[in-house]
């Protein structure tokens, strides 16, 4: 496992356990939960793999490419999602002839998008390592 994919595992794993934590602890501290998400500043912790080591090459074009390819999905498929929440949750308020949507929801949304974006963007990244590649 090379430098990238070990930081798309940290994004992926730090991503997941914000949301879970944040949903798990819900019940009991309702909105103030998202405070939870501040666990995604671990995300930087993957860089830790990205250390020089002598003249040891560390990233090479085809971790860029990864890194680029990712990201795009990454933010293509997080806004995607949020727009089509977004259309899902004022269309319920209409159905229930509330005609607006409560901070708490977009607050919860907002994270669970910016969440969404870090691990989909590991895993994507790890999946086109994964994959089977010509040399």
């Amino acid at each position: 496992m090379n430098a990238m994919e070990k930081v798309a595992w940290t994004n992926l794993i730090v991503s997941a356990g914000a949301v879970v934590v944040a949903t798990a602890t819900a019940p009991w501290l309702g909105a103030a939960a998202t405070s939870f998400f501040a666990l995604l500043a671990l995300t930087p912790l993957g860089m830790v793999f990205l250390r020089q080591r002598g003249s040891r090459v560390v990233v090479d074009e085809r971790d860029r490419e990864i890194d680029r390819q990712a990201g795009r999905f990454a933010v293509a498929t997080s806004w995607m999602l949020l727009v089509m929440v977004l259309i899902a949750v004022t269309m319920w308020g209409s159905y229930t002839q509330e005609h607006a949507v409560p901070t708490a929801v977009l607050n919860w949304l907002i994270w669970i998008q910016f969440a969404m974006c870090f691990g989909m963007r590991g895993l994507a990244a790890i999946v086109l390592y994964r994959r089977p590649h010509a040399a």
